[in-house]
């Protein structure tokens, strides 16, 4: 939906735009003489087709402006704290103990009818085993109440007992986490304006990547897993999202030792930006 959104309105109003400028131009054009009416001449074909490269190219220039599709990627060491962070404090206390060698993954989630915890959520789930065998207590908190965890919880497989909720986005605002664009009319306009990469860096190059595949999948597998999961939120909105204050509020993810001392941690930048390697989700518990 976020890459349709941007494709679709930009690519439409650029369309209008070319059309709108190539009718000035022949105007402009018929005024001084250069052509003339009914038929073509050089000056007609040239001034057309300098119109269309300097439109394709501005239109470039401002759609990866706005959107950073070709702006690197995150690094995969981005570490946005050096220890772990005291509101995180309370809720590891209440937590059994690591035993020794084993690491405790813990996910912060955004609205649990984001697309970004559905699809986080699936990859590990689809690690499940391998993480179970490596020793990570995996921990998820997210924005909702009881029947957003409920429902969320029977459509990814991701277990009850390990996700707590959230209503208030209390953890997310004591980490300081983003909370998205504003000053777009409230969650909605903030959320479309981040659709069209407003506040939200690479979300249209990870849109794109579902649909090549990125070398690693088939072409629209990702988009048709996307997709699925849209119908399902959008199916149920009302339990996904209780309260849509938090719309827009992304989420971070800890990778904490038995000792208690912090491994790694990402802090998301915006839409479809839970992973620093989106491609491959957990590649940071290889460090």
């Amino acid at each position: 939906m976020t890459g349709n959104l941007q494709a679709i309105g930009f690519l439409f109003t650029w369309v209008l735009l070319w059309c709108l400028g190539g009718i000035g131009i022949e105007a402009l054009l018929l005024q001084v003489g250069l052509i003339a009416p009914g038929g073509g001449s050089w000056a007609g074909g040239l001034g057309f087709l300098l119109w269309t490269l300097l439109i394709g190219f501005a239109g470039w220039a401002l759609f990866n402006r706005i959107t950073g599709l070709t702006q690197p990627a995150p690094t995969l060491q981005a570490s946005p704290w050096q220890e772990v962070p005291a509101p995180l404090q309370p809720v590891l206390a209440g937590l059994a103990p690591l035993d020794n060698q084993q690491r405790r993954l813990l996910l912060v989630l955004s609205q649990l009818g984001d697309f970004d915890s559905v699809e986080y959520a699936q990859a590990v789930m689809a690690s499940w085993p391998q993480l179970l065998e490596d020793g990570v207590d995996v921990r998820a908190i997210g924005i909702g109440d009881a029947g957003s965890v409920d429902r969320f919880c029977d459509y990814t497989g991701f277990p009850k007992e390990r996700l707590s909720a959230d209503p208030e986005a209390r953890l997310h605002r004591d980490l300081g986490l983003y909370g998205g664009a504003e000053g777009f009319g409230g969650p909605w306009g903030n959320l479309l304006a981040m659709c069209a990469g407003i506040g939200s860096p690479g979300t249209l190059r990870e849109v794109l990547r579902g649909y090549h595949g990125g070398g690693r999948y088939l072409p629209f597998w990702i988009a048709s897993i996307r997709l699925r999961n849209m119908i399902e939120v959008l199916s149920h909105w009302g339990i996904y999202v209780p309260d849509e204050r938090w719309m827009t509020q992304r989420g971070a993810t800890f990778l904490i030792s038995s000792d208690g001392s912090l491994l790694y941690s990402w802090k998301d930048p915006g839409l479809l930006g839970f992973s620093a390697s989106m491609a491959e989700p957990l590649k940071f518990l290889e460090l």
